[in-house]
């Protein structure tokens, strides 16, 4: 199928028509489409992931996309995952390495609040910055029942590493088990030394 055929199959509702214009030429450049459409860009992904994908155009605009959302309930970790699977993970890894973790296999760290732990895509290396995540979201959104959780995994199970606000790597672990941590230490002022 030809690019301009696969452009074609787009589903562009919601999106103004110069923007879609924008957006479809940014794809013919080869460039990343997100900054076209940065309010609308997450659905449309969502929507459209799997002939972003066969149009080698995912990644970089798939990337930006999720660094800059934080709630994926709306479509659920199912989806979130199956974009991430539709990814090249070769590209993902040019665009995002993994960084700061050592040898073949890794542990990560979630931090969750209220009455549902996802596990989601997200994980850190730091447990200290898991605790803070817990912490923050409790704080922010209101909520209770703060929660770590721990996994270990081969390394060439993660999909990429993000280092915009802090360094996250993306993974979806099969197993995780919750950690135990005192309940005074889900705190947004814990030591900057324990925040590296």
């Amino acid at each position: 199928m030809s690019v301009a055929s696969t452009l074609d199959l787009l589903d562009f509702a919601g999106v103004e028509e110069n923007d879609a214009q924008h957006f479809r030429a940014a794809i013919l450049r080869g460039e990343n489409f997100q900054g076209y459409i940065p309010s609308d860009a997450l659905d449309f992904i969502v929507r459209n992931y799997r002939a972003l994908a066969q149009l080698q155009a995912l990644e970089p605009a798939w990337l930006d996309c999720y660094v800059h959302s934080s709630h994926f309930s709306t479509y659920g970790i199912e989806t979130i995952k199956a974009i991430f699977d539709a990814c090249d993970r070769q590209r993902l890894r040019l665009l995002r390495p993994i960084t700061q973790i050592a040898g073949d296999r890794a542990t990560l760290f979630r931090g969750c609040a209220g009455p549902v732990h996802t596990m989601g895509m997200s994980w850190t290396s730091s447990l200290d910055k898991a605790i803070w995540y817990a912490a923050y979201h409790a704080t922010y959104y209101d909520l209770t029942d703060c929660a770590v959780y721990v996994t270990t995994m081969p390394v060439s199970e993660i999909y990429c590493c993000l280092d915009h606000y802090d360094h996250d790597c993306v993974a979806h672990p099969l197993s995780t088990w919750r950690v135990y941590v005192p309940a005074e230490e889900f705190r947004l002022d814990r030591p900057r030394e324990s925040m590296r």
